[in-house]
């Protein structure tokens, strides 16, 4: 379950990310000074942002993030080759986070059916990741999650009401 709850969290932080690398350009415009004041605020510690096109890298006392927004339609080329690409839907967008304890890729799809992510699980599993899945049914559709672990590297994938979101965990 502790997993899931970090992944979750790693998912809305590349959310939030992705949504703010646009309002940043090079230079530190206002929007990266009022970031890393509310950084500081709730952290207590010295921040620096760094925005440059679509990659965003915060340093603090002594650690480094990056988070990179990719391009959109396209399968992130640096997933690791041990995940199968997940190729139903539209890809609408792809987030790319590093930091000191991993690697996460996550990407967002429309036009998905929940029976496409049920035929992404033997996929996993021919690629070596051992695996589980819940699927169930709500007044808005069929919803569900199939999610795979092999060594260090996890993956999870969740639908429902026509979108999905994948997300990819490589632990360093």
């Amino acid at each position: 379950m502790q997993y899931f709850m970090n992944l979750r969290s790693a998912g809305r932080l590349l959310t939030v990310v992705g949504f703010l690398l646009p309002l940043l350009s090079c230079g530190k415009s206002p929007e990266e000074k009022l970031m890393e004041k509310v950084i500081e605020h709730s952290t207590g510690q010295k921040v620096d942002i760094d925005a440059d096109g679509n990659k965003l890298t915060i340093e603090s006392d002594g650690q480094k993030m990056e988070f990179q927004q990719q391009q959109k339609g396209v399968w992130p080329a640096d997933i690791p080759s041990d995940v199968p690409e997940f190729s139903r839907g539209k890809i609408v967008a792809v987030t790319r986070a590093s930091i000191p304890e991993n690697e996460s890729w996550s990407v967002v799809y429309e036009d998905v059916k929940t029976s496409d992510i049920k035929e992404y699980e033997p996929r996993l599993k021919e690629r070596g990741f051992t695996t589980s899945a819940t699927f169930f049914s709500s007044d808005e559709g069929e919803h569900g999650t199939v999610s795979g672990q092999k060594g260090k590297l996890n993956v999870a994938v969740m639908a429902g009401s026509g979108k999905a979101s994948l997300s990819v965990v490589s632990e360093k």
